[in-house]
């Protein structure tokens, strides 16, 4: 089995290449295995160099030291690919991802998470490109997309920059009218805060927004949340960051909760897409389960 190591030394809130090398160096040479670094300076990067490496065709580690972007961008070059297993070493503002396999400590052990057992997780079919956690269309992508910009100024980084883009969001428009279809046969319409679709738990730098979604188990959990005013919004916040919001009274006659293979959404005017926090603008989008789409390297105890 071989390793390769593939960072953008530019991107997250820290050079995740400088921080892991020399313990990756020294794990990888106590275990024998042959390893390279791949350093990138842009998403697509990162898909054409993990697409290159696992197109070698034998058993490959795929390790992509970076944040929910990074990760995505890697993913985005193996899936499908039986010969490769996917790894992450979290060095991203947010981290959420791995979050939903118990957080980053057990992806930043070094020496225990590369001799670490893989296991098949599912991914997102949007369309446009995969996704490995959550994706959305709603008030949810709009404060996604003002924290990517805010963050392009290299001044703000981190889960507070989400918090400011949530308060400057709420300023604006907080709703869309939207046609969701689930599986093809179960309609919801109106005006809704967002809708949702999700293998992966957290987004936004640690919002619970699916707490029960299970990224191996071939569905997805599909979220929405009709439309509220300003001052209840902010009111329902906490609730939702934390996860609990499915058995908050608050929610009631408010929120709808599925599980299924497939979401589409069809919006009135075109709105802002989320896809693991890349943004686009769109008047339909759909959201479709890929099952064991990946061989994800997890150290959390689980075989």
């Amino acid at each position: 089995m071989r390793y390769v190591f593939i960072a953008n030394p530019n991107a997250g809130a820290k050079n995740g290449f400088e921080k892991y090398k020399d313990a990756i160096a020294a794990t990888c040479e106590k275990i024998g295995a042959p390893y390279q670094f791949m350093l990138t300076r842009s998403g697509s990067d990162l898909t054409d160099f993990a697409r290159s490496e696992g197109e070698v065709g034998d058993e490959v580690r795929i390790i992509v030291l970076g944040g929910d972007g990074g990760i995505c961008g890697a993913a985005n070059g193996i899936i499908g690919m039986d010969n490769v297993e996917f790894g992450i070493i979290p060095c991203g503002s947010g981290n959420d991802y791995v979050k939903t396999f118990g957080g980053a400590k057990g992806f930043e052990d070094i020496e225990h998470y590369l001799t670490a057992p893989s296991r098949y997780v599912d991914a997102i079919d949007t369309g446009h490109f995969y996704s490995v956690n959550i994706c959305s269309m709603g008030i949810d992508a709009i404060i996604c997309d003002r924290t990517n910009r805010m963050t392009k100024t290299k001044k703000l980084l981190g889960s507070g920059t989400y918090t400011l883009a949530v308060l400057i969001s709420m300023l604006g428009k907080v709703y869309n009218t939207l046609k969701v279809t689930i599986d093809d046969d179960e309609v919801y319409e109106g005006d809704f805060m967002f809708a949702l679709a999700a293998s992966g738990q957290y987004y936004g730098g640690g919002y619970k927004g699916a707490p029960m979604a299970d990224p191996s188990d071939g569905l997805l959990d599909f979220v929405m949340i009709r439309r509220v005013s300003k001052l209840k919004m902010a009111r329902l916040l906490g609730e939702y960051k934390s996860g609990r919001y499915p058995e908050s009274k608050k929610f009631e006659g408010l929120l709808t909760v599925r599980r299924g293979k497939k979401m589409k959404i069809e919006s009135a005017k075109p709105a802002i897409v989320n896809i693991d926090g890349e943004c686009l603008t769109l008047s339909e989008v759909t959201f479709e389960v890929k099952p064991k789409a990946l061989r994800l390297i997890v150290n959390d105890g689980r075989q």
